[in-house]
């Protein structure tokens, strides 16, 4: 018999996806019961998974269950378990066989829900395409458990027709791996008090090499840079050791280390120049100086003098899809250095009107988009001529403590930026993630958010697709972290706008 509104249902037999058999007749457990007619092949089921799971999550905690059937038996378990995870599903699915569900109770698309109350007796049946279908089904339910008179079928079913089997899609397993690590990369160094400023890059064997100063303070007379390596596929730093001292009375101070070719690794660094003694972080004079290994880091050619006359090196370099490497400086104005040939000569291109330690990236279209170091916001900049003209700095929505950030283009052509999400301290520390080159900015991730300085950090994307974050962390060791997309949007959904 056709079941009508106000008819009970009864128990019913249904399929688990790996192929087992359930019946369902607990009605008085809950409050009420949405069945709702479903497949993974049906565009207008794909179409409502937002509204549904909105719905959903509305009334799931006022103990309503929603179950979702599928009477298409083309279908297989693991291509509805694929569907139900890729689109976060998150109330049960199952099989109705032969559709006998669905012909006992007259179910002609799909979607198409049915409400049950705690008795099991159909009290609303009704459509689930287009807004005012779904705020029919939402009205019911609330009448519904308000103890009111429920509407009938306002809005007939439309959608998909339940015999249509459609198109097979995909049965692997959607879900992806979800991968967070982070350590300090030493503990103490002895008689180095003070450690600042890294910056990590990959080598060509797969090896992770980062590299900061340290001393008894910053601009101290025995500061020195180290490097640390962490080999391919292994979890832990070696001992950091001493790269340079640079010269007598004239320390290294910020360095970037990079992939200047396939096979050479390059450390660019500012000497420290000013006449001594000098206040502590107060430093300004410099020479920039180069040193180059063929051997994966593991040694370094002698200093070597740079006369460019830019200094103020602080991040990462990237290549331009033209492959030219650029390299951002800040003085005396904000520009870049180029190089065609893997670092052997450089040139300088572009200057920008203000602001400090420039990051940038090439977006989709082949612009450029700089940030700059600055007090409360950060300051935003564009090139659309490979980065020799630069548009008027200006203020971002992204806030600024007066610090350094750095931003890297993941291989997806998404832009990830570490930065102090604060207009007044270096804390926290905050990963954020763009999808749409820039324009907008999901929700800040904070990586630090303790009392303190977490600061000057330094971001790439590994040949495996990782993201490390090298950082200062409270002046005393430089930490490490390590993740991949997936945490990143797990913990930041796209409803902040915060480019422009």
């Amino acid at each position: 018999m056709l079941l009508a509104i106000g008819m009970a249902v009864g128990a019913l037999t249904m399929q688990t996806l790996d192929g087992r058999e359930i019946t369902m007749s607990n009605y008085p457990d809950r409050r009420g019961t949405l069945i709702i007619f479903v497949s993974s092949r049906s565009p207008a089921v794909q179409a409502a998974i937002e509204p549904l799971l909105r719905i959903h999550e509305k009334y799931r905690r006022k103990e309503v269950l929603f179950v979702g059937l599928c009477a298409n038996d083309e279908e297989t378990g693991d291509e509805l378990k694929a569907f139900c995870q890729r689109n976060d599903i998150n109330f049960p699915v199952y099989r109705d066989r032969d559709r006998a569900i669905a012909k006992r109770f007259g179910a002609r698309v799909t979607p198409e829900p049915f409400l049950l109350d705690e008795k099991g007796v159909l009290r609303y049946r009704g459509g689930f395409q287009g807004p005012e279908a779904v705020e029919d089904i939402d009205s019911a339910i609330r009448h519904f458990l308000a103890g009111e008179p429920l509407p009938r079928e306002s809005f007939p079913a439309a959608g998909t027709p339940i015999e249509d089997i459609g198109s097979k899609g995909p049965d692997q397993d959607p879900s992806e791996p979800l991968a967070f690590s982070s350590e300090v990369i030493f503990e103490k160094i002895p008689w180095t008090a003070d450690h600042h400023c890294s910056t990590i890059d990959e080598a060509p064997n797969g090896d992770l090499l980062c590299v900061w100063y340290g001393g008894s303070y910053e601009c101290a007379d025995d500061q020195v840079l180290f490097l640390a390596r962490r080999n391919k596929g292994e979890g832990a730093w070696s001992r950091p050791e001493v790269l340079t001292s640079g010269a007598f009375l004239h320390p290294p101070g910020n360095a970037v280390v990079f992939r200047a070719s396939p096979t050479r690794m390059m450390v660019l660094f500012d000497r420290m120049d000013e006449p001594r003694p000098i206040r502590n972080g107060r430093w300004g004079k410099g020479q920039l100086v180069a040193k180059d290994s063929d051997d994966n880091g593991h040694t370094w050619s002698a200093d070597e003098e740079v006369h460019l006359g830019v200094g103020g090196i602080r991040n990462a370099p990237f290549t331009l899809e033209t492959g030219e490497l650029m390299i951002p400086m800040s003085n005396p104005k904000p520009c870049f250095m180029v190089t065609r040939d893997g670092g052997a000569t450089w040139e300088v291109s572009g200057a920008m009107d203000k602001g400090g330690q420039p990051t940038a990236v090439q977006r989709s279209d082949g612009s450029l988009l700089c940030f700059l170091r600055n007090n409360m916001f950060i300051l935003r900049s564009e090139s659309h001529d490979l980065g020799k003209t630069w548009t008027p700095t200006e203020p971002s929505t992204l806030r600024c403590p007066g610090a350094g950030m750095a931003m890297v283009r993941l291989r997806n052509g998404h832009l990830v930026l570490v930065f102090n999400d604060s207009s007044v301290e270096r804390t926290p520390l905050s990963v954020a993630l763009s999808t749409d080159d820039g324009t907008t900015w999901r929700r800040p991730v904070s990586l630090e958010a303790n009392p303190g300085e977490y600061a000057y950090p330094c971001v790439i994307e590994t040949s495996d697709g990782h993201i490390h974050v090298t950082y200062t962390f409270l002046r005393l060791v430089i930490k490490h972290a390590e993740f991949n997309e997936r945490w990143l949007t797990l913990l930041s959904p796209p409803d902040r706008s915060a480019g422009h």
